[in-house]
């Protein structure tokens, strides 16, 4: 059995919620919220490639953050908090 190392620097609360992340002055999008830390947010939405590098995200557990990307796939983003 293989076991992997967690590298992360914080620990990850799974929070499992619904957020919403804005695209520019006059557009959102709906996203849900895996699990957050002190530092960071790991989200999927429908379009992870139409969000800038610079977002906020708001969501009842985390009220609102600008976040910044740190990977994505095409569905997934994982972020930093500014």
């Amino acid at each position: 059995m293989t076991y992997f190392e967690d590298r992360r620097s914080e620990p990850r609360i799974r929070v499992n919620e619904r957020g919403l992340v804005t695209l520019d002055e006059h557009t959102s999008a709906g996203c849900f919220v895996h699990d957050i830390s002190t530092g960071g947010v790991k989200i999927t939405l429908l379009d992870a490639k139409a969000v800038p590098d610079t977002f906020v995200l708001s969501a009842p557990d985390l009220g609102v953050k600008v976040c910044n990307v740190v990977w994505r796939t095409d569905e997934m983003i994982g972020a930093k908090f500014e």
